[in-house]
């Protein structure tokens, strides 16, 4: 699989790393959980933030752990530091589309609130404030997001925790 096919899959994962602490409704695609290869095909097939979260439950109990939070966080990561220098710019960031049909015919004017959101989280993430995300910043905007949603501390995402983190 090419580096740009991997983009392009993992585009809808992006939210759990990328989002440190404001929900929006492109988060946890989780706006970074998931892209469709899940149980059905995400949000294309009627499965909506459900199937984003299949996408990430890799062991398929219904529940997402901390280490499948990780996993998806590196995944995603890794799909879109294009040269593999291990930081992203903010044009790598942006370039990774948000979603099926993004901007295809779509409502111009939440596009365009979308990116702008995406805009402030890449500068959230970006702790150093260098103009670049590391891994390590990645990575801990990743693990504040989980941390965000798991309301209860027992270290995992239920449905019902996930569903209250995307609607906030």
């Amino acid at each position: 699989m090419t580096k740009f096919s991997s983009v392009a899959l993992l585009a809808l994962g992006l939210t759990l790393s990328a989002v440190p602490a404001q929900a929006d409704d492109n988060d946890w695609g989780w706006h970074m959980w998931g892209w469709g290869n899940g149980p059905g095909s995400g949000m294309m097939m009627g499965q909506g933030m459900m199937g984003r979260m299949g996408a990430i439950d890799s062991n398929n109990d219904g529940i997402i752990g901390d280490d499948e939070a990780a996993a998806q966080v590196e995944a995603v990561f890794a799909a879109m530091d294009g040269d593999d220098d291990g930081e992203l710019t903010e044009a790598e960031y942006m370039s990774v589309r948000m979603g099926p049909g993004f901007g295809q015919g779509r409502n111009e004017e939440r596009q365009k609130a979308m990116q702008e959101r995406k805009k402030a989280r890449f500068a959230e993430m970006d702790a150093d404030k260098n103009g670049k995300v590391s891994q390590a910043e990645f990575i801990a905007g990743g693990k504040a997001r989980f941390q965000a949603a798991d309301t209860d501390k027992d270290g995992k995402v239920t449905p019902w925790e996930f569903r209250a983190q995307r609607w906030q």
